[in-house]
Protein backbone atom coordinates (compact mmCIF):
# COMPACT_ATOMS: atom_id res chain seq x y z
CA UNK A 1 0.00 0.00 0.00
CA UNK A 2 0.98 3.43 -0.94
CA UNK A 3 2.28 5.97 2.31
CA UNK A 4 1.84 9.16 1.62
CA UNK A 5 3.66 12.03 3.42
CA UNK A 6 4.65 15.60 2.75
CA UNK A 7 7.66 14.12 1.10
CA UNK A 8 6.79 11.77 -0.89
CA UNK A 9 7.88 12.56 -4.50
CA UNK A 10 4.97 12.62 -7.51
CA UNK A 11 4.68 10.58 -10.49
CA UNK A 12 2.02 10.96 -13.09
CA UNK A 13 0.36 10.73 -16.96
CA UNK A 14 -0.76 13.14 -18.61
CA UNK A 15 -3.54 12.00 -21.89
CA UNK A 16 -6.79 12.95 -23.31
CA UNK A 17 -8.47 11.06 -22.18
CA UNK A 18 -6.39 9.22 -19.82
CA UNK A 19 -8.97 7.73 -17.18
CA UNK A 20 -7.98 3.84 -19.17
CA UNK A 21 -4.59 4.13 -18.34
CA UNK A 22 -3.29 1.16 -15.65
CA UNK A 23 -0.24 2.89 -15.59
CA UNK A 24 -1.02 4.34 -12.16
CA UNK A 25 -1.89 0.82 -11.00
CA UNK A 26 1.37 -0.36 -11.93
CA UNK A 27 3.35 2.23 -10.73
CA UNK A 28 1.87 2.45 -7.38
CA UNK A 29 2.43 -1.17 -7.00
CA UNK A 30 6.30 -0.86 -7.95
CA UNK A 31 7.18 2.14 -5.45
CA UNK A 32 6.21 0.43 -2.39
CA UNK A 33 7.30 -2.91 -3.15
CA UNK A 34 10.78 -1.53 -4.48
CA UNK A 35 10.41 0.83 -0.96
CA UNK A 36 10.78 4.16 -3.11
CA UNK A 37 8.74 6.89 -1.77
CA UNK A 38 6.57 8.55 -4.50
CA UNK A 39 2.89 8.43 -5.80
CA UNK A 40 1.25 7.58 -9.25
CA UNK A 41 -1.47 9.78 -10.37
CA UNK A 42 -3.00 10.58 -13.87
CA UNK A 43 -4.25 13.84 -15.38
CA UNK A 44 -6.53 14.49 -17.83
CA UNK A 45 -4.77 17.29 -20.63
CA UNK A 46 -6.79 18.75 -23.41
CA UNK A 47 -4.46 19.79 -26.19
CA UNK A 48 -4.80 22.99 -25.80
CA UNK A 49 -3.12 22.99 -22.38
CA UNK A 50 -0.21 21.10 -22.98
CA UNK A 51 2.29 24.24 -22.84
CA UNK A 52 1.14 24.97 -19.34
CA UNK A 53 1.01 21.04 -17.89
CA UNK A 54 4.56 21.26 -18.73
CA UNK A 55 5.05 24.16 -17.24
CA UNK A 56 3.26 22.79 -14.01
CA UNK A 57 6.13 19.97 -14.10
CA UNK A 58 8.60 22.40 -13.32
CA UNK A 59 6.58 24.77 -10.78
CA UNK A 60 5.36 21.56 -8.94
CA UNK A 61 8.42 19.72 -8.83
CA UNK A 62 6.93 16.81 -10.36
CA UNK A 63 9.79 14.19 -10.56
CA UNK A 64 8.37 12.49 -13.83
CA UNK A 65 5.84 12.13 -16.40
CA UNK A 66 4.36 10.05 -18.28
CA UNK A 67 2.81 10.80 -21.29
CA UNK A 68 -0.17 9.38 -23.68
CA UNK A 69 -1.94 10.08 -26.57
CA UNK A 70 -2.76 12.32 -28.41
CA UNK A 71 0.43 14.64 -26.80
CA UNK A 72 3.59 12.40 -27.70
CA UNK A 73 4.57 14.81 -30.40
CA UNK A 74 2.66 17.77 -28.93
CA UNK A 75 4.91 17.61 -25.62
CA UNK A 76 8.49 17.74 -27.81
CA UNK A 77 8.71 21.54 -28.11
CA UNK A 78 8.43 22.74 -24.13
CA UNK A 79 11.29 20.23 -23.63
CA UNK A 80 14.77 21.17 -22.58
CA UNK A 81 16.72 18.16 -24.44
CA UNK A 82 14.86 15.70 -26.11
CA UNK A 83 17.26 12.39 -26.57
CA UNK A 84 18.46 11.52 -29.72
CA UNK A 85 16.78 8.65 -29.56
CA UNK A 86 13.54 9.75 -29.08
CA UNK A 87 14.06 12.48 -31.85
CA UNK A 88 14.81 9.47 -34.16
CA UNK A 89 11.62 7.79 -33.32
CA UNK A 90 9.70 11.29 -33.29
CA UNK A 91 8.08 10.72 -29.98
CA UNK A 92 8.01 11.09 -26.03
CA UNK A 93 6.06 9.25 -23.72
CA UNK A 94 8.47 10.15 -20.95
CA UNK A 95 9.40 13.17 -19.06
CA UNK A 96 12.03 13.32 -16.40
CA UNK A 97 12.29 16.09 -14.48
CA UNK A 98 15.91 17.28 -12.73
CA UNK A 99 15.64 20.43 -10.89
CA UNK A 100 14.05 21.86 -13.62
CA UNK A 101 15.45 20.35 -16.29
CA UNK A 102 12.81 18.01 -18.46
CA UNK A 103 14.44 15.78 -20.28
CA UNK A 104 12.39 13.47 -22.65
CA UNK A 105 12.63 9.98 -23.23
CA UNK A 106 10.73 7.26 -25.64
CA UNK A 107 10.37 3.98 -23.57
CA UNK A 108 7.44 2.26 -25.85
CA UNK A 109 9.82 1.02 -28.61
CA UNK A 110 12.28 -0.07 -25.88
CA UNK A 111 9.31 -1.55 -24.09
CA UNK A 112 7.69 -3.71 -27.51
CA UNK A 113 10.58 -4.89 -27.70
CA UNK A 114 11.66 -5.84 -24.67
CA UNK A 115 8.29 -7.47 -24.31
CA UNK A 116 8.94 -9.52 -27.62
CA UNK A 117 12.47 -10.77 -27.15
CA UNK A 118 11.12 -11.90 -23.38
CA UNK A 119 8.49 -13.82 -25.42
CA UNK A 120 11.61 -15.06 -27.72
CA UNK A 121 10.78 -13.73 -30.68
CA UNK A 122 13.94 -12.00 -32.76
CA UNK A 123 13.12 -9.01 -35.41
CA UNK A 124 16.71 -10.04 -36.70
CA UNK A 125 16.37 -11.15 -40.03
CA UNK A 126 12.35 -11.92 -40.12
CA UNK A 127 9.39 -11.08 -42.64
CA UNK A 128 7.29 -8.60 -41.05
CA UNK A 129 4.04 -7.66 -41.45
CA UNK A 130 2.11 -5.09 -39.64
CA UNK A 131 -1.93 -4.17 -39.80
CA UNK A 132 -2.20 -0.40 -39.64
CA UNK A 133 -0.63 2.63 -40.18
CA UNK A 134 -1.62 4.86 -37.15
CA UNK A 135 0.39 7.04 -34.70
CA UNK A 136 1.98 4.03 -32.81
CA UNK A 137 3.68 2.52 -35.96
CA UNK A 138 6.37 4.95 -36.99
CA UNK A 139 7.98 5.19 -34.15
CA UNK A 140 7.70 1.34 -33.28
CA UNK A 141 8.66 0.43 -37.13
CA UNK A 142 11.99 3.01 -36.50
CA UNK A 143 12.86 0.25 -33.15
CA UNK A 144 12.35 -2.48 -34.84
CA UNK A 145 14.21 -1.66 -38.08
CA UNK A 146 17.50 -0.89 -36.04
CA UNK A 147 17.42 -4.59 -35.22
CA UNK A 148 17.49 -5.49 -39.06
CA UNK A 149 15.04 -7.22 -40.51
CA UNK A 150 14.97 -8.71 -43.56
CA UNK A 151 11.38 -7.13 -44.76
CA UNK A 152 8.31 -5.11 -43.71
CA UNK A 153 5.12 -4.86 -45.22
CA UNK A 154 2.51 -2.37 -43.83
CA UNK A 155 -1.45 -2.54 -44.89
CA UNK A 156 -3.64 -0.12 -43.57
CA UNK A 157 -7.63 0.52 -44.93
CA UNK A 158 -6.48 3.74 -46.20
CA UNK A 159 -3.17 2.43 -48.24
CA UNK A 160 -2.23 6.32 -48.73
CA UNK A 161 -1.66 6.34 -45.04
CA UNK A 162 0.77 3.07 -45.41
CA UNK A 163 2.45 4.65 -48.59
CA UNK A 164 3.18 8.04 -46.47
CA UNK A 165 4.48 5.90 -43.72
CA UNK A 166 6.67 4.10 -45.57
CA UNK A 167 8.32 7.35 -47.65
CA UNK A 168 8.85 8.87 -43.68
CA UNK A 169 10.57 5.87 -42.91
CA UNK A 170 12.66 5.85 -46.05
CA UNK A 171 13.47 9.45 -45.39
CA UNK A 172 14.14 8.97 -42.03
CA UNK A 173 16.13 4.99 -41.74
CA UNK A 174 16.38 4.27 -45.43
CA UNK A 175 14.78 1.19 -45.20
CA UNK A 176 12.27 0.57 -47.85
CA UNK A 177 9.11 -0.90 -46.10
CA UNK A 178 6.30 -2.90 -48.80
CA UNK A 179 2.85 -1.24 -48.67
CA UNK A 180 1.73 -4.15 -51.19
CA UNK A 181 0.79 -7.93 -50.03
CA UNK A 182 2.66 -10.70 -51.38
CA UNK A 183 1.56 -13.88 -50.70
CA UNK A 184 3.88 -15.77 -48.83
CA UNK A 185 5.28 -16.87 -45.10
CA UNK A 186 6.07 -14.05 -42.16
CA UNK A 187 7.82 -14.25 -39.29
CA UNK A 188 6.24 -11.90 -37.17
CA UNK A 189 2.52 -10.33 -37.51
CA UNK A 190 1.70 -7.27 -35.79
CA UNK A 191 -2.07 -5.88 -35.07
CA UNK A 192 -1.91 -1.88 -34.13
CA UNK A 193 -5.77 -1.59 -35.24
CA UNK A 194 -8.35 -1.06 -32.83
CA UNK A 195 -10.10 -4.03 -34.00
CA UNK A 196 -10.78 -6.91 -30.96
CA UNK A 197 -11.33 -3.77 -28.54
CA UNK A 198 -14.50 -3.29 -27.19
CA UNK A 199 -16.99 -2.53 -29.14
CA UNK A 200 -15.07 -4.34 -31.74
CA UNK A 201 -14.44 -7.45 -29.80
CA UNK A 202 -15.88 -9.81 -32.69
CA UNK A 203 -13.97 -8.04 -35.58
CA UNK A 204 -10.62 -9.24 -37.56
CA UNK A 205 -7.81 -6.75 -38.03
CA UNK A 206 -7.80 -8.21 -41.71
CA UNK A 207 -11.87 -7.19 -42.23
CA UNK A 208 -10.93 -3.37 -43.22
CA UNK A 209 -8.12 -4.24 -45.33
CA UNK A 210 -9.06 -5.17 -49.16
CA UNK A 211 -5.71 -6.71 -49.97
CA UNK A 212 -6.87 -9.66 -47.00
CA UNK A 213 -9.14 -12.19 -47.62
CA UNK A 214 -8.23 -15.08 -44.94
CA UNK A 215 -5.62 -15.59 -42.24
CA UNK A 216 -3.57 -17.53 -44.59
CA UNK A 217 -0.40 -15.90 -44.67
CA UNK A 218 -0.25 -16.82 -40.93
CA UNK A 219 0.98 -20.80 -39.82
CA UNK A 220 2.48 -22.65 -36.78
CA UNK A 221 5.89 -20.43 -38.01
CA UNK A 222 4.61 -17.07 -37.52
CA UNK A 223 4.35 -15.12 -34.43
CA UNK A 224 1.36 -12.92 -33.88
CA UNK A 225 1.52 -10.01 -31.87
CA UNK A 226 -1.47 -7.66 -30.79
CA UNK A 227 -1.07 -4.28 -29.43
CA UNK A 228 -4.09 -4.38 -27.83
CA UNK A 229 -4.13 -5.98 -23.80
CA UNK A 230 -7.94 -5.66 -22.85
CA UNK A 231 -9.45 -7.88 -23.93
CA UNK A 232 -7.00 -10.59 -22.63
CA UNK A 233 -6.95 -12.39 -26.17
CA UNK A 234 -8.82 -11.28 -29.15
CA UNK A 235 -10.38 -12.87 -31.84
CA UNK A 236 -7.71 -12.16 -34.22
CA UNK A 237 -5.12 -14.17 -31.24
CA UNK A 238 -7.61 -16.58 -31.36
CA UNK A 239 -7.86 -17.24 -35.06
CA UNK A 240 -3.92 -17.19 -35.35
CA UNK A 241 -3.43 -19.74 -32.29
CA UNK A 242 -6.03 -22.15 -34.07
CA UNK A 243 -3.54 -22.01 -36.93
CA UNK A 244 -0.35 -22.77 -34.59
CA UNK A 245 0.94 -19.64 -34.19
CA UNK A 246 3.10 -18.29 -30.99
CA UNK A 247 0.25 -15.08 -29.85
CA UNK A 248 1.33 -12.49 -27.60
CA UNK A 249 -1.14 -9.73 -26.49
CA UNK A 250 0.39 -5.83 -25.81
CA UNK A 251 0.26 -6.35 -22.02
CA UNK A 252 4.46 -7.02 -21.79
CA UNK A 253 4.77 -3.56 -24.06
CA UNK A 254 3.09 -1.81 -21.68
CA UNK A 255 4.85 -3.25 -18.74
CA UNK A 256 8.12 -3.01 -20.09
CA UNK A 257 7.65 0.32 -21.50
CA UNK A 258 6.78 1.31 -17.95
CA UNK A 259 9.48 -0.24 -15.99
CA UNK A 260 11.98 1.22 -18.26
CA UNK A 261 10.27 4.90 -17.19
CA UNK A 262 10.26 4.00 -13.48
CA UNK A 263 14.31 3.67 -13.27
CA UNK A 264 14.65 6.12 -14.90
CA UNK A 265 11.99 8.70 -12.86
CA UNK A 266 13.27 6.83 -9.43
CA UNK A 267 17.20 5.94 -10.45
CA UNK A 268 15.84 2.71 -8.74
CA UNK A 269 17.31 -0.49 -10.21
CA UNK A 270 14.28 -2.98 -10.74
CA UNK A 271 14.84 -7.04 -10.46
CA UNK A 272 15.00 -8.79 -13.60
CA UNK A 273 11.86 -11.05 -12.58
CA UNK A 274 9.81 -7.62 -11.90
CA UNK A 275 7.84 -7.79 -15.45
CA UNK A 276 6.21 -11.28 -14.14
CA UNK A 277 5.94 -9.88 -10.82
CA UNK A 278 3.67 -7.19 -12.03
CA UNK A 279 1.76 -9.57 -14.71
CA UNK A 280 1.11 -11.71 -11.52
CA UNK A 281 0.24 -9.58 -9.03
CA UNK A 282 -1.10 -6.34 -10.89
CA UNK A 283 -2.70 -7.91 -13.70
CA UNK A 284 -3.29 -11.45 -12.68
CA UNK A 285 -2.24 -13.42 -15.52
Amino acid sequence: MVQVSAKTKQLGIIGCPVEHSFSPKMHNFIAPYMGDDYIYTAWDVKPENVKDAIAGIRALGIRGVNVTAPHKTAVMPYLDEVTDAAKKLGSVNTIVNDNGWLRGYNTDADGFCKAITANGINPSGAKILVLGAGGVVKPTLTRLIWEKPAQITVLNRTRANAERLAMALKADTGFEIKTEFTAGDFDIVINTTSAGMEPQENTLPIEAIDELDDLSFINSGTAVIDMIYNPDETLFLKEAKKRGAKTMNGLGMLIYQGLIAYELFTGTKLPANMADIIKKEVFKR
